[in-house]
């Protein structure tokens, strides 16, 4: 009898490459115990499941868990707990927010192909806010003279312009999974500083209006 048979999850997104998949289960871990009411002598089980399992694109391994009582569904629903999960950036047009989240399939994958990627997260944003000029630096430094973007920030988007041709230009040396993490955090912070405020701003400030209007 063969007790090594492997087990597989429903598909689920890897949080280190953002692909949907089935992934093997490395090893299974319950919390489980037994509960009893002394007053309605009632029993019950409940408690936390922990499965540690491997993506298949990346070879990551994610954690996850679930709670579970056996007087509720019986399909836990689990949540990825390593690696953490950022928040979805909010208030992105269609064809960046997939641009975007297109680039961080391959964030843990290609280093140098994630920063070509971003690049084009920042062309797509030039092109969205009719930045004038023709090269991507002359468009961000556009973007700072309009004031869509701070020019502290147009400098940002220029080192990750830099980066991006590293990335993309083998002559010009190769990009290394220590810059990963540079390069999504100065992405994440033009984005959120063009598109997440503003939408914030607007959010909350339909929000007054609708509470000036029921008082009045």
């Amino acid at each position: 009898m063969n007790n090594n048979v492997q087990e597989f999850t429903a598909p689920f997104t890897c949080g280190h490459c953002a692909n949907k998949t089935l992934m093997t289960i490395v090893t299974k871990y319950s919390q489980i115990k037994n509960y009893q009411d002394d007053k309605s002598t009632t029993n019950w089980r409940e408690g936390i499941l922990w499965e540690l399992c491997l993506c298949p694109t990346c070879d990551g391994l994610n954690l996850r868990r679930a709670y579970w009582h056996e007087f509720a569904d019986p399909l836990p629903e689990y949540e990825i707990v390593f690696p953490f999960i950022d928040k979805p950036i909010t208030g992105l047009p269609a064809e960046i927010n997939e641009a975007y989240y297109s680039a961080l399939k391959v964030r843990n994958i290609d280093s140098n192909a994630f920063a070509v990627l971003l690049g084009r997260v920042l062309d797509r944003i030039c092109i969205d806010k009719n930045a004038k000029g023709d090269s991507l630096h002359k468009r961000l430094l556009s973007l700072a003279q309009d004031g869509v973007i701070p020019q502290q920030l147009a400098e940002m988007a220029h080192q990750l312009r830099q980066l991006r041709n590293i990335g993309a230009h083998a002559d010009l040396g190769e990009l290394t999974p220590v810059e990963v993490p540079i390069l999504e955090d100065l992405c994440r912070a033009i984005l959120e500083y063009v598109y997440t405020a503003p939408a914030l701003i607007s959010k909350v400030q339909s929000r007054i209006d609708n509470l000036k209007s029921e008082n009045n």
